[in-house]
């Protein structure tokens, strides 16, 4: 595809196009009836210990009312408002950049510009997955690209800043943390000062949120399939299976895909209708309309993805235990292992892992080269650094940082009923906010005449980015 293209536009288009028509004639199959219980969602990915009292807040009806600032390995902030000096080097193997993206999921980022460099499949080193809906920085490394090539990349989801030439990569896990500047929009502007004051001080607990089990919160769903060694489940799911909170649209279309499931040309024309959301689909039913009896290596096409089912999946058995343990009064641990360790199930997970019938998990991730069992433990508690906050007439603006595996909505869970996605609750209100000028950091003028068209409100065909 010649470089000049905006991949991602051209990708994009006909969909919106869709989208336009359908919301011209039939509005309602874009519409849900009733935004999302967040306490459902919760409850559904294993965290039940919540006080139902918290404030209710809505978080992202704008891009850039999330905004994740990565703190590298060394302690250097990917900055959205101070980009450093170039530095130059005489080993020029790697180049060191700072990738800003706006309202874009990871794995579509990282495909185009992928493809846009002319580089292979994870030709791009990275040391952790930023949010979708949201303003994001961290920093990238790549090899044998030149300063000048990056700097030619346009992109209308991607801004990237070279920082300098070196060598070396970068790794899965290579960085302090990140840190956020969160707009949360309250009913009426209230929220309770006490429970962000306890936050600030005292913390709360380390579950996984809602983000790491997919817009359609199945992913630990996919995963105990997967570990299950029942791929063709797997697979069944994955292109059948409907979210609880899928507007009318996609539920027709996965009805679709089910009511011819196993003819892999005829679902491939399907997902072509909505090319962007069903992109993933697509490339795993090419691969099954190329060799239908190769089920396993088909997953191996959105290798991304099945990773993120495997660590859903691991991270609701975490929350089920954490959950108990808590609820129990039992003193907690400082760390818990994580649950797909090697060399058998660690201690306080076996009845959990037993009842999932993923026993076996050891035996089937070993069946896929790019799945690994870990030895990693994580906190059972959730400390933030360097906490602020500023009352605005919609709610508040939060600043915090949190360490690595941490999740800004499962810190602020613990203040927020937080509510997400469409539709908008009929109490937030709307008006923009600059998130980073009412906390005192500069502002995000720049950003929003770069990314003009995506830092806007939220919208039903823009809500569908990822399906990861």
């Amino acid at each position: 595809m010649p470089m000049s293209q905006d991949l991602y536009a051209v990708w994009k288009a006909k969909e919106k196009e869709e989208f336009e028509k359908i919301r011209a004639k039939n509005p309602e199959l874009l519409e849900r009836p009733a935004p999302p219980d967040p306490d459902m969602i919760l409850g559904m990915i294993g965290v039940t210990y919540l006080p139902e009292t918290r404030t209710r807040g809505y978080i992202r009806l704008y891009p850039q009312d999330f905004i994740v600032e990565e703190v590298t390995k060394d302690g250097t902030l990917s900055s959205l408002v101070s980009t450093p000096s170039f530095r130059d080097s005489e080993d020029r193997r790697t180049l060191y950049a700072d990738l800003v993206k706006a309202g874009i999921a990871h794995h579509h980022a990282f495909h185009d510009l992928e493809t846009l460099l002319g580089l292979p499949e994870g030709g791009i080193a990275y040391a952790g997955i930023k949010d979708s809906v949201a303003l994001t920085s961290q920093r990238i490394a790549l090899r044998g690209v030149s300063k000048e090539k990056l700097e030619a990349i346009s992109h209308p989801h991607l801004w990237l800043k070279p920082v300098a030439y070196g060598s070396g990569s970068i790794q899965i896990g290579d960085l302090q943390g990140n840190r956020f500047t969160i707009t949360v929009r309250t009913e009426e502007g209230r929220f309770d000062e006490r429970l962000i004051d306890i936050l600030a001080t005292v913390g709360g607990y380390n579950f996984f949120g809602p983000q790491r089990f997919g817009l359609r919160v199945n992913s630990h769903r996919l995963g105990q399939k997967l570990l299950q060694g029942d791929i063709d489940g797997v697979l069944h799911a994955y292109f059948t299976q409907p979210g609880p909170f899928d507007v009318p649209l996609f539920r027709q279309i996965r009805e679709s895909f089910d009511a011819v499931y196993g003819d892999w040309t005829r679902m491939k024309k399907l997902a072509l209708f909505l090319p962007s959301s069903f992109g993933s689909e697509i490339r795993v039913l090419a691969a099954l309309e190329q060799d239908p009896k190769k089920t396993r290596a088909a997953l191996g096409a959105i290798r991304d993805q099945v990773k993120l089912w495997q660590a859903a999946y691991s991270s609701w058995v975490v929350n089920r235990h954490l959950s108990r343990l808590i609820q129990s009064g039992e003193e907690l641990p400082d760390e818990l292992p994580l649950p797909l360790a090697p060399g058998g199930i660690p201690k306080g997970y076996a009845d959990l892992i037993d009842g999932d019938g993923t026993t076996d998990y050891a035996d089937v991730i070993a069946m896929f080269p790019f799945l690994q069992t870990s030895t990693k433990t994580i906190p059972t508690r959730l400390q933030a650094k360097n906490v602020a906050w500023e009352a605005i007439p919609q709610g508040v603006v939060m600043r915090f940082e949190l360490g690595k595996g941490s999740y800004a909505t499962s810190f602020l869970s613990h203040a927020f009923r937080l509510y997400e996605g469409l539709p908008v609750p009929d109490w937030v209100q709307e008006q923009e906010v600059d998130g980073l000028a009412v906390i005192g950091d500069g502002a995000i003028d720049e950003y929003k005449k770069r990314f003009s068209k995506v830092l806007v409100r939220r919208d039903a065909f823009k809500d569908k980015d990822s399906e990861e």
